[in-house]
């Protein structure tokens, strides 16, 4: 993916804490993460939250391979923030 899906889970504009804390936790702690929509490519979303901590971005800045990621605006600043906004509610 090159650009966060629809449903994303780290767009800012996801249904906050449907993945709940402990998921985000477990996701944000991987250093990959494939898409949920299309499982044979890697979640735009996670690679532009996670940055360079991202396995994929770290080789691909290794191999000098351009990802042409879009939509930066519509994600999480920090992996935080993402664990925040993913927190069920009481």
């Amino acid at each position: 993916m090159s650009r966060p899906c629809r449903d994303c889970p780290f767009r800012k504009d996801s249904l906050e804490g449907w993945l709940g804390e402990q998921r985000a936790e477990q996701i944000s702690a991987s250093p990959r993460f494939t898409c949920h929509k299309k499982r044979d490519l890697q979640c735009a979303g996670h690679m532009l939250v996670h940055g360079s901590a991202n396995d994929f971005v770290r080789m691909a800045n290794r191999l000098e391979i351009e990802l042409d990621l879009s939509g930066q605006e519509l994600v999480f600043e920090s992996p935080q923030a993402f664990i925040e906004h993913q927190k069920r509610k009481p």
